[in-house]
């Protein structure tokens, strides 16, 4: 039977809470912004890379390129959190403002989530509201999908990226049409997986969640395998109204942290933080929890409205993490330490760098082994 990811449930919570562990320099004349000057044209993506419009209009349709090269996604897509390539920059707070305040930046950030989409046998069909279909060479873009696993990842970058630069009608898109090939069509049975594991808990919308989470249930075979929420919940679950929708709409604008980075943001995060380290604290004074009782207690959460669910989604005592970890372990096999890690990832950037002495970039084939090693880490 399924199990659920909980390591990547853990990554893909610290994301959706703005990464609350993270401390970044205030001093804004100190602070240099890569990624804004890439996006700005100013620059190449490192190693060995082109400027973004040269990428934008030479890449479009270069799909080998597109699945060789693999240096460029960490600059298209940045991320508050560092990749397999150590060339490129991690995105900060101060960038995100500078993205969202540049009509020509955003232009570009639109046209290189299209050039991705293309890659991968989709069609933006509105910029506005996000809405997607199938291109036409879908067939043969699928199976490229099925048949390279790394892009998975990709994916998962590309939603969270999508996240970060306002565009979450975007990545509700992306990820019910991943939800709908891989559970209903079955076009895409390789990256079912990671639509449930990882895609569909991007979202940082409750409401959107729950909805995404109730529609995946409904068309998981055999329904009762279902891992990624309760089965009392959901079946008991009812998407809401329009008009619901639109005040639930104004009530995530109005509460998610994070949005602005701003200063009373920051306390609330270490309000957070403080609050979690109090219930890791007292865990030696309460019963311990087994893993079921682990399992249940995070899953509930995907669709328990109220106040307060993503902190009661994110309070991890000491005995929840040691069964978190056990059971990524069965999920992932024996996962590697940090510092293991870090060297696959420095050898790998090593390599790239060194493809004028050593010949051509890796092969697919490789990057496979390396990011399946790699246990799933953003790429």
């Amino acid at each position: 039977s399924d199990r659920r990811n909980w390591n990547a449930a853990k990554d893909l919570q610290r994301y959706r809470r703005h990464y609350p562990d993270l401390t970044e320099s205030e001093d804004k004349e100190e602070e240099e912004m890569w990624n804004l000057s890439f996006y700005k044209n100013e620059i190449c993506f490192l190693p060995q890379g082109l400027h973004i419009e040269n990428l934008l209009e030479s890449w479009w349709d270069n799909y080998e390129v597109l699945e060789e090269n693999h240096s460029y996604i960490q600059w298209l897509f940045p991320l508050r959190e560092h990749g397999m390539n150590w060339r490129a920059k991690p995105l900060t707070c101060q960038e995100i403002q500078a993205f969202k305040k540049s009509k020509e930046v955003m232009q570009r950030f639109v046209r290189a989530y299209q050039l991705m989409l293309r890659f991968y046998g989709i069609v933006l069909l509105n910029e506005e509201t996000g809405e997607l279909k199938r291109a036409e060479n879908w067939a043969e873009r699928f199976q490229n999908l099925n048949r390279f696993s790394h892009n998975n990842l990709r994916i998962t970058r590309i939603l969270k990226c999508l996240g970060e630069m306002g565009y979450e009608h975007y990545q509700v898109h992306l990820v019910k049409f991943f939800l709908t090939e891989t559970l209903v069509e079955e076009t895409l049975p390789n990256v079912r997986r990671s639509a449930l594991d990882y895609f569909l808990f991007t979202i940082r919308s409750k409401q959107k969640r729950r909805e995404l989470v109730h529609y995946a249930w409904q068309h998981f075979r055999p329904q009762d395998s279902f891992v990624w929420g309760p089965h009392n919940k959901l079946l008991k679950y009812r998407p809401l109204s329009a008009e619901s929708r639109l005040h639930q709409n104004t009530e995530d604008k109005q509460e998610a942290p994070g949005k602005k980075c701003d200063d009373s943001v920051e306390k609330d995060w270490n309000q957070s933080l403080e609050e979690e380290q109090k219930a890791g604290d007292a865990a030696d004074l309460q019963p311990k929890l087994n893993d079921e009782d682990v399992k249940e207690k995070i899953s509930e959460s995907v669709l328990k409205g109220g106040d307060g669910e993503e902190e009661k989604e994110a309070s991890f005592t000491q005995q929840e993490e040691e069964d978190l970890n056990g059971e990524a372990e069965e999920v992932q096999g024996i996962t590697e330490n940090d510092c293991t890690k870090e060297s696959k990832k420095r050898k790998l950037d090593a390599n790239m760098g060194d493809t004028k002495k050593s010949g051509p970039l890796k092969s697919p084939t490789d990057i496979e082994n390396i990011s399946r090693n790699l246990g799933e880490c953003a790429i």
